[in-house]
């Protein structure tokens, strides 16, 4: 019997920056208090703990992994994918003690990884007509998606931070 990741657990930290959002958002509807909030919970969440979860998946379990998203097995890439993967996570968990330029490095960094991971996704799926959940599904969204939200969220947050 194959072994196959849990298909909701991957979405918990996005789920946890939404619910923490909104449960601020009914608190207090300050603009420039609920984007701080909102881009913060990204970070930490969204992009920190769901980067840490991927790295401990390609670093640990990378057969596995490359199973799901239909990749070559025992390939050094799972070693460079979980460590890259776990800089950016961490960079995201500072972002809970650290504003300002640190937020907008990080969603730099964040907008380029994912975005190169989602042109590469597409690449397999018109060469090698990969569309494995791992490929076609969930992470192509996320990396295509989180990157327009902590862009969108961050302009709004830096036009409510200026006045």
């Amino acid at each position: 019997m194959k072994s196959k990741p849990a298909k909701y657990s991957i979405s918990i930290p996005l789920v946890l920056a939404v619910v923490y959002s909104v449960s601020h958002l009914l608190q207090n509807i300050d603009t420039q208090f609920w984007a701080t909030i909102v881009l913060r919970n990204l970070l930490v969440y969204g992009c920190g703990l769901q980067l840490v979860g991927a790295a401990i998946g390609h670093l640990f379990f990378g057969d596995r992994i490359a199973d799901y998203i239909g990749w070559t097995k025992d390939h050094p890439f799972q070693f460079e994918v979980g460590v890259a993967d776990l800089g950016i996570g961490v960079l995201g968990i500072i972002c809970a003690r650290l504003g300002g330029s640190f937020w907008l490095a990080t969603i730099l960094m964040v907008t380029i990884f994912a975005w190169g991971c989602a042109i590469g996704y597409v690449r397999q799926m018109l060469k090698d007509k990969n569309f494995r959940a791992g490929n076609a599904g969930y992470f192509f969204y996320w990396d295509i998606l989180l990157p327009v939200a902590l862009i969108a969220i961050g302009i709004i947050h830096l036009m409510h931070s200026t006045r």
